[in-house]
């Protein structure tokens, strides 16, 4: 699915500082992925591509169905732009852009390879039961306490101490000997490989979209960069464990996106009768499971106080490389950059 690739690349390029670090936007897919309305579309908005065979790579892992095996292709940027370029920020397509991504290039990684959002902290949780389950997926991928955990779906990466770690051939054998439990192949392949090497940097590079957003990002942190994991897809009005009156800020930002391109309509085609018809039918099974007085999948208001609470101590006392190099800041209030361009929705 290009469009989401589109959208991201064109929200960073635009939301970049013109006196920044000056930077190239880059999408890797396959030649059979890309028609040539949308290669006309990225050479006119200056956006290059890259086009790489995936097909040495099928089989490698077992991908969840609302995956492909182009999931792994972060693993092999680093060797392909070697004499290319020293840094890489790897993004995912599901994500929302809300400031200047391109500031993180002035971080150093120090010794590590690349840096990433830790993940699976006494924030990450919401309770005791999904807390433990986690633990027990870090210790069977080989990680030691305490699980220094990170997503991949935003990775800045140093292209150097990367391939001299050789990464992309130990994460991709590594995948390969653990596929039962590397179920989303590259992270949980680059977790157990890495076990917490990772430069860790602010949740504002790759923060999880909040049912109190606007005030998360008034009193905690204001997000660089919003990631909309698992099914709850931004360019998605409706479907199943979504809500039916949701915060659909991302979604106008695609609809603002798409006005001016080849694609006005597509935000239309990617729901139908049957998506709104499961969006019904969660929410009313949502709404009778609480009415009943029975464990519901989302958090209790306590459990997300408590949530935010540990949350918001993580963001003013952590030590993070980001902080401490002076690229974001706290100053008594929320994590934010130095230099923003944009205030975060």
């Amino acid at each position: 699915m290009l469009i989401p690739a589109l959208f991201v690349a064109h929200s960073v390029r635009t939301m970049s500082a013109p006196s920044g670090t000056p930077f190239e936007v880059v999408i890797v897919a396959e030649a059979k992925e890309v028609p040539d309305v949308h290669r006309v579309w990225m050479a006119e908005h200056g956006i290059l591509l890259h086009e790489i065979d995936l097909s040495g790579l099928h089989g490698l892992a077992k991908i969840q169905q609302r995956l492909s095996v182009a999931t792994l292709t972060k693993l092999l940027l680093a060797e392909i732009f070697a004499d290319r370029y020293d840094r890489i920020l790897y993004l995912d397509a599901d994500l929302t852009i809300h400031d200047d991504a391109s500031a993180i290039f002035a971080l150093d990684t120090g010794e590590f390879p690349l840096a990433a959002c830790p993940s699976g902290l006494p924030w990450g949780f919401h309770n005791e039961a999904d807390r433990t389950e986690a633990q027990a997926h870090f210790a069977a991928l080989g990680m030691t306490p305490p699980y220094r955990f990170f997503n991949s779906g935003v990775l800045y990466i140093n292209v150097v101490r990367w391939n001299r770690n050789d990464l992309s051939d130990r994460t991709l054998s590594f995948i390969g000997r653990n596929a039962d439990i590397c179920f989303l192949p590259d992270e949980h392949g680059l977790n157990g490989v890495l076990d917490g090497a990772f430069a860790r940097v602010s949740p504002i590079w790759n923060m999880r979209p909040h049912k109190d957003m606007r005030s998360v990002t008034h009193d905690i942190a204001r997000p660089v960069i919003v990631h909309h994991a698992g099914e709850d897809k931004p360019w998605r009005r409706f479907g199943y464990r979504k809500r039916l009156f949701p915060d659909r800020t991302a979604y106008r930002m695609y609809d603002a996106f798409l006005r001016d391109t080849p694609w006005p309509r597509w935000l239309d085609e990617q729901w139908s009768a049957r998506d709104l018809r499961a969006n019904i039918a969660w929410e009313v099974r949502r709404v009778t499971r609480a009415l009943r007085g029975r464990p519901s999948a989302e958090p209790s208001p306590r459990q997300h106080a408590e949530y935010l609470t540990a949350l918001r101590r993580y963001c003013a006392e952590e030590s993070l490389a980001d902080v401490e190099q002076g690229i974001v800041i706290r100053d008594g209030g929320p994590l934010r950059l130095r230099h923003s361009v944009a205030v975060a929705a």
